[in-house]
């Protein structure tokens, strides 16, 4: 937390330095504004002002209004030190590459844990991911990669269809909620679509931190600390194959989980400690063939 204070007020504030710091409401707010700036609805020293009078709790009232009007001078050098601190604050918000300011997102707690649209509520996954099935993330990491390449909002409708589903049964990767069927996503796909483009960002957003925290962050397996990070090397050569659907091939061949049905249901974390395992017994006896 970054902490403000303006004496001659008598104004104090603490400001979140990260998403990490923010409760929903203020994550909500800031996705709404930065939708609105991705829209081009606002500018981006609007964007940085709004959020930060959101977070500091300050509001604008008739008075301040009519102030500003009676003293345009000293409100025009007040908004620029405003704008300032701003910049000075919430550089969190934003990091620079070669095409300009890019949006960061850094938190893996799901701020969209259940999904309201009429009637219907849709729940969906934990923190980090951590309850999700094999079969979800084949068929999502599918549906990201159709994004990417074609920037087709109906594919971010289907990676939260598939992931938000009507309450149920406790579901063996340990999720409560009806059991995962591709064929089902076009009927909830048609109820995403009257989410809000924010919502649809900040899942967007959230989902690729949670991918990134799975590839590369720290896990506790049987009280073992993990990393899945050499899964996920670019330096490991794995030559022509389907990916993650050729693993759930290999693993259904094995009946390690059962069949390819039971093979999706898994639960995410268990197929890549386990493929974490092989790599280990893989590497060891390349090492030992090396020796000798």
């Amino acid at each position: 937390m970054n902490r403000i204070e303006i004496p001659e007020t008598n104004f104090s504030a603490n400001i979140p330095s990260s998403y990490s710091e923010m409760t929903s409401p203020q994550v909500y707010y800031v996705m709404q504004q930065l939708y609105a700036l991705q829209c081009a609805k606002i500018s981006q020293a609007e964007f940085r002002v709004r959020v930060l009078y959101y977070l500091a709790g300050i509001k604008r009232t008739a008075r301040s209004i009519a102030w500003e009007r009676l003293h345009p001078v000293e409100a025009h050098r007040r908004a620029e030190k405003v704008v300032l601190l701003a910049e000075e604050l919430l550089g969190f918000l934003f990091t620079t590459d070669g095409d300009g300011l890019k949006p960061v997102f850094d938190t893996i707690t799901n701020h969209l844990p259940v999904l309201d649209i009429g009637p219907v509520r849709l729940v969906g996954p934990d923190t980090g991911l951590l309850d999700l099935s094999f079969g979800e993330l084949i068929a999502t990491d599918a549906d990201l990669a159709l994004y990417a390449s074609t920037k087709d909002e109906c594919h971010i409708d289907n990676m939260i269809a598939r992931l938000y589903r009507q309450p149920g049964p406790m579901q063996p990767c340990g999720r409560k909620v009806e059991p995962f069927r591709m064929e089902e996503t076009e009927r909830r796909a048609r109820l995403i679509r009257f989410l809000p483009g924010w919502k649809k960002q900040l899942f967007l957003f959230w989902y690729a931190t949670c991918i990134d925290n799975i590839q590369h962050g720290t896990f506790y397996v049987s009280g073992r600390e993990v990393s899945f990070e050499p899964l996920f090397s670019k330096n490991e050569d794995g030559g022509n194959t389907l990916g993650w659907l050729s693993v759930q091939f290999d693993l259904a061949e094995k009946h390690i989980f059962g069949d390819m049905a039971g093979t999706a249901e898994a639960n995410i974390i268990d197929v890549l400690a386990l493929l974490l395992n092989y790599k280990f017994t893989t590497d060891h006896v390349r090492k030992l063939n090396t020796d000798n």
